[in-house]
């Protein structure tokens, strides 16, 4: 990578070199870290387009994209469908222990949070379902689909399976809730709930959960899978959930 001046007194543009032992989508990666490292990119982090780039570099798109591609793996972009790329101010704290709330979660950050059921269905449950709940297989429950978010920025991705018996019309009361789970249950008499237990991976994301947390298939997400209990230590929720990696990291919290 070197600079080439035009000779007006702008800013220097850069220049990849071919056949210099380093891949060139590799160049404009390390070119465009470092400016994200000195904040080149203005208060709202937008990196240009895609064409913009490429232009300026010299390249085609595809080479611009498997740099931002590595730039986003690394949590340094975001990369929003329909807006655009945007530097990451820093993944966010998400505590995982006994007593696991969104809301609360985000507080301390002074962000405003929503969340919202996309879709519900009474299902019977698979044995995986069945086995977290307690329940034979082929018991009725309901899965929940669900994303919430802080600032408008989706954040959380999952899907949740309750036992339909004891939580009739769950589906309903959670949406007038605006999903809010712990205001929900206890109008079923769950005055409080804790984690009995957290199993945590890393994965890409199906196309589905790409969707959802807005983010590129190619940017890795966490997920938890989780089964929550009321105070008599009895099942009432088995859930998957996904988080955006480069927004958020998961801080398991002793109780």
């Amino acid at each position: 990578m070197k600079l080439i001046d035009d000779g007006a007194g702008g800013t220097p543009s850069l220049a990849v070199e071919r056949g210099a032992g380093v891949a060139v989508w590799r160049q404009i990666e390390l070119a465009l870290t470092t400016e994200i490292a000195a904040n080149n990119f203005g208060d709202d982090g937008r990196l240009p387009s895609e064409g913009e780039l490429a232009k300026r570099f010299g390249v085609n798109r595809h080479t611009v994209r498997r740099a931002i591609l590595g730039l986003a793996v690394q949590g340094l972009v975001s990369i929003e469908h329909g807006r655009g790329t945007f530097v990451q101010p820093g993944a966010i704290d998400y505590k995982i222990g006994r007593r696991t709330r969104f809301t609360e979660n985000f507080r301390q950050y002074g962000q405003s949070t929503s969340g919202k059921v996309l879709s519900s269905a009474c299902v019977k449950a698979e044995p995986v379902v069945a086995k977290a709940l307690g329940l034979r297989t082929g018991t009725l429950v309901y899965r929940i689909e669900s994303v919430h978010e802080a600032d408008g920025v989706p954040l959380k991705y999952a899907r949740s399976w309750y036992p339909a018996a004891r939580f009739n019309g769950l589906p309903d009361m959670l949406t007038r809730m605006q999903g809010r789970l712990s205001v929900a249950l206890a109008e079923f008499g769950v005055e409080d709930y804790s984690r009995s237990w957290s199993r945590i991976g890393s994965i890409l994301p199906d196309s589905e959960t790409a969707q959802r947390l807005n983010i590129n298939r190619q940017q890795p997400v966490l997920w938890v899978e989780n089964v929550d209990v009321d105070v008599d230590n009895t099942p009432i929720k088995y859930g998957v959930t996904h988080f955006a990696a480069d927004r958020m990291q998961l801080y398991v919290e002793r109780d």
